[in-house]
Formats: C-alpha cells, structure tokens, sequence
C-alpha cells in the first residue's frame, strides 16, 4: 500500500512538473498571430484617410473585438469607433455563424493592431 502511495505522488509530481514547464514556455511563442494580408490592407487605407476608429460589432450588446473587457464609451471616446455591417444579433442561415466568425476575427487583428496607432495619433 505505501509503495502505491509512493507511486501515485511520483506519478502527480511528474505531472506538476509538466504543467510548470508549459506555463514557463509560453511567453515564448508569440502572443499575436500574424496579421492576414486583408487587415494589413485595411490599415493601411485607414492610415491614409485618418480614420483611426475601431470596428465594433452590432446587436443588444456592442463589442469592440479585441477589447471586451474594456469599457465600450471609454474606447469610443478615446479612438472612435464604426460599426460592422452583418454582425447583429440574427442569423439567417448556418452560413451567418460561420461569416459573423470570421468578420469577428478580422475586426480582433484589426482592433488590436489599431488602437496603439490610435493612441500615438491622439497625443501628437
């Protein structure tokens, strides 16, 4: 009986071992992916007409991809914001949940790549 203690306490060790290691490495990776080629583009037209607003989504509960737990009116007066088309609250076919995903995704690279912009822009 004690060996299997012994056992079962190697065995948790080892494994707590394992989660430490993990944690340890993974501000290592990269925190951002990398931007797709249709949020550089938007950017860069952003900069070119000044408009350093950022994307919010439609419906009951307006977010701002990217800063959910941020307040909402902060944001909107610090940056400004626009509203993206197709990302209310109803969706019409299986198609919409799949489109609102990846819009949702695109205004989350976009976001987090434009309010620094944003923010060094405000202060000049």
């Amino acid at each position: 009986m004690k060996k299997l203690l012994w056992l079962n306490i190697l065995i948790l060790s080892a494994c707590g071992s394992d989660v430490s290691q993990s944690s340890q490495q993974q501000p290592q990776q990269p925190q951002q992916a990398e931007l797709s080629p249709s949020v550089y583009l938007a950017i860069s037209e952003a900069k070119e007409n000044k408009d350093y607003r950022l994307m919010y989504t439609l419906g009951r509960n307006p977010t701002i991809p990217g800063f959910e737990t941020e307040s909402f009116d902060a944001l909107k007066k610090q940056c400004g914001v626009k509203a993206m088309s197709g990302t209310g609250d109803v969706l019409k076919g299986p198609s919409d949940k799949q489109e609102r995903r990846l819009k949702y995704h695109f205004a989350k690279q976009y976001n987090t790549k434009m309010y620094p912009i944003c923010q060094n822009t405000e202060h000049e």
